[in-house]
């Protein structure tokens, strides 16, 4: 969940890029703007793929050989597009895993409203209690399914477009 919740470089360089752009644009520098996106793409196109390695092996501990050759730049850029949307997906899945097993498991303590409700499980206390912890218990141990899977998924990502597939 730690790979997961470590979103990769090029997430932190569109939140950066964006205070930049800002900052530009605040000061009457508009025409950086583009200059600006390209150094951002140059930045995750030279140090992206070794980042994301590094990332690989330190928190899966899989050993991710470099991979030069034709169509690097495409392979990148593909990289760069998909592993934003996986590493999205997976950070939406580890934080939405932790508030709603939290949230759903606790439901008696926090979320409390005045009854009759009738929403999320009937007009009787106990009915909602059910089905908020029933959603809660699904959801703490459908969640690190879902994780692993979106996990494995970016592993295999790197592999295919900036890894060599084999250790090294």
């Amino acid at each position: 969940m730690l790979y997961t919740l470590l979103l990769p470089l090029a997430h932190s360089l569109i939140l950066v890029l964006q205070y930049v752009m800002k900052a530009a644009q605040d000061h009457g520098h508009q025409e950086l703007g583009p200059l600006l996106l390209l150094a951002a793409l140059a930045v995750v196109a030279v140090a992206g793929p070794g980042f994301e390695r590094i990332r690989v092996r330190f928190w899966l501990g899989e050993e991710i050989g470099r991979r030069d050759g034709d169509n690097r730049f495409f392979r990148h850029a593909a990289f760069f597009v998909l592993n934003m949307l996986v590493g999205a997906l997976g950070f939406l899945a580890v934080a939405g895993w932790l508030l709603v097993s939290a949230r759903n498991l606790t439901y008696p303590v926090w979320g409390w409203r005045p009854y009759p409700d009738p929403a999320w499980g009937g007009p009787h206390p106990i009915g909602v209690v059910a089905l908020h912890f029933a959603a809660g218990v699904v959801t703490f141990f459908a969640g690190p399914w879902v994780i692993v899977r979106l996990a494995g998924l970016q592993v295999r990502l790197v592999r295919r477009f900036i890894g060599s597939g084999q250790a090294g």
